[in-house]
């Protein structure tokens, strides 16, 4: 009996971390996507020293996420969203048009990652 205990135990602690990380990746995500879509509206703008104060703040942001989510993501999932970061920060000092571009395939990654972290019935089984 006590090891089926122990045994339900362990099976509880990794569903719980299971849950944690999901919510987590996902608040992050929704957080990085909302400023993604901030520096996509400021660039249509022409407010260029906004956009790179922000594409710092997003790379920022990105670095620290990037820290804890190494030891629970896959690193090939989150090594193109480093290099898309890095490349808009370059790309909003240069003031250069490729941006847009650059943003939408972040925003397509992070809502990747997003989606692939939210634990569907399907997804488990």
């Amino acid at each position: 009996m006590t090891r089926v205990k122990m045994a339900a135990a362990v099976l509880l602690l990794l569903v719980g971390m299971s849950v944690f990380t999901s919510l987590w990746v996902n608040r992050r995500c929704d957080a990085m996507l909302s400023q993604v879509d901030q520096i996509y509206e400021l660039a249509e703008n022409g407010d260029t020293m906004t956009v790179t104060d922000m594409a710092r703040e997003l790379n920022a942001e990105w670095e620290s996420f990037r820290e804890g989510a190494s030891v629970l993501l896959k690193y090939d999932r989150l090594i193109e969203i480093d290099r898309l970061c890095s490349r808009i920060v370059h790309l909003a000092e240069n003031e250069e048009d490729e941006m847009a571009a650059e943003l939408a395939e972040l925003r397509d990654m992070l809502e990747m990652l997003k989606s692939g972290e939210t634990p569907l019935l399907t997804s488990v089984l």
